[in-house]
């Protein structure tokens, strides 16, 4: 399990036309897997499980190079991976937005399922 990212076990998360399976290390697009890096989905799913609500820069240093001495640019490309696997760009900021001086947040919505449950089950 992701250190970090709580209570994935069993859990899908759909935002736009992705689909985000932890339990797999899965990201989906229209039934086509997107290969991520280990630290940009890793990301992603930080920013996912936070909701809508801005990952603090401090808590993404800690929680993806677990205390190691990096750099502003390090963050920078793994957020640079994760808007272009999206379609996102630093311009557009139409999935993932930078909060100034904070950090990032994810902008469209996010359906949290059971595992298995977009197959006709309900949301959680």
């Amino acid at each position: 399990m992701l250190k970090g990212f709580r209570n994935v076990s069993g859990i899908e998360y759909q935002f736009l036309e992705f689909r985000l399976l932890p339990d797999q290390v899965r990201l989906i697009r229209s039934g086509r897997d997107i290969p991520l890096a280990p630290k940009t989905f890793h990301f992603l799913c930080l920013l996912l499980n936070a909701g809508n609500a801005v990952v603090a820069r401090e808590v993404l240093f800690e929680e993806l190079w677990r205390g190691r001495p990096v750099s502003d640019e390090s963050l920078a490309q793994v957020v640079a991976q994760c808007r272009r696997a999206l379609g996102d760009s630093a311009a557009r900021q139409q999935v993932i937005k930078t909060v100034p001086k904070r950090g990032y947040r994810l902008v469209p919505d996010i359906v949290v399922f059971r595992a298995g449950a977009l197959a006709g089950m309900e949301p959680t």
